[in-house]
């Protein structure tokens, strides 16, 4: 039977890297939005677009996720919607329906259909801060300690994953990235190195809001990692590290000023680390699904610079 993927999230970073994967490769994709796909022009033509199956509908709509599912034959589901830091803070109620309830229209969705897995994302908030871990680094099965809204949303879809496991099958693939970069991350207190590129584009000076070292993904590999789990033979409800690169700040300024040489000195960043822990690697996830693409610091950077120079009526939009 052919695979039919249920999307959701899809016109979020990651979101749009899995339906570009995905409608390259031939495969048949129904993207769950609240109005159209048009900021997936950033990466894709317009033919490629075209072939989406858009339906129109809110992640907390737990009517609409349903009949999303079952009228459309879904065979898998790749769960990513999300509000994420800071808008969460801003408006927990609102979070809390998106992140939480949302996830869970997602399983009872699943259930109803039949379906027997579904992928979703996780986060690396879920852990606590790095002094909490030992050397300042977690694993697989360091403890979760999240200190914010959205870990602890995360922490729930965590849990209520395995209590839909145990209590109807439903096997379940939790994915945690940590630093996403590249085109259409524009969203999330992490954002900043790649509104740096934007900037960089533009001529402009900009200031990245943290420094330190941390596990930097660049957006196709966090795709990849999605579509490979949610194919890959599985039961039970686990969550796994999504690891990348273990970069320094100072590298990825670098990074942008190879790509962008007249940027040189233009980029800069506030040297305060990110209070998580620095590295998380692929290794139980790696078990899972195989070799996790990791793309180069600076080949990522480059080409996502080589994106943004290319569709300059984006970059014109940014401020």
């Amino acid at each position: 039977m052919k695979k039919r993927y249920f999307v959701t999230g899809a016109t979020g970073c990651i979101g749009a890297w899995v339906v570009k994967n995905l409608i390259e490769s031939g495969e048949e994709v129904f993207a769950l939005v609240r109005s159209n796909l048009d900021k997936l022009n950033l990466i894709m033509d317009s033919d490629d677009i075209a072939k989406v199956h858009i339906v129109q509908g809110d992640i907390y709509d737990s009517n609409a996720v349903e009949r999303a599912v079952a009228d459309n034959g879904i065979t898998n589901i790749i769960h990513l919607a999300a509000m994420q830091l800071p808008l969460c803070k801003a408006n927990p109620i609102l979070g809390a329906k998106v992140n939480v309830v949302g996830t869970i229209n997602i399983f009872e969705a699943a259930v109803k259909a039949g379906l027997k897995k579904i992928v979703y994302a996780s986060s690396t908030a879920v852990y606590g801060y790095a002094q909490e871990y030992k050397g300042g680094v977690y694993t697989h099965s360091s403890p979760l300690i999240p200190h914010s809204l959205y870990g602890v949303y995360k922490v729930d879809n965590e849990w209520s994953a395995k209590v839909y496991f145990a209590e109807h099958g439903l096997s379940s693939i939790g994915i945690r990235p940590f630093v996403v970069y590249g085109p259409l991350r524009d969203q999330g207190m992490t954002s900043t190195p790649t509104t740096a590129m934007k900037m960089a584009i533009k001529g402009k000076p900009y200031q990245i809001s943290y420094g330190g070292e941390f596990g930097f993904q660049y957006v196709d590999d966090s795709a990849k990692a999605f579509i490979l789990a949610s194919n890959v033979a599985f039961e039970g409800a686990e969550a796994y590290n999504l690891g990348g690169e273990n970069v320094t700040m100072d590298r990825v300024i670098d990074a942008i000023e190879l790509a962008l040489p007249a940027a040189k000195g233009a980029i800069t960043y506030i040297d305060t680390p990110l209070p998580f822990p620095s590295q998380a690697k692929s290794d139980e996830l790696a078990k899972l699904i195989g070799p996790v693409c990791t793309t180069p610091l600076e080949k990522g950077v480059a080409q996502s610079i080589a994106i943004f120079k290319e569709k300059q009526e984006y970059i014109s939009s940014i401020k």
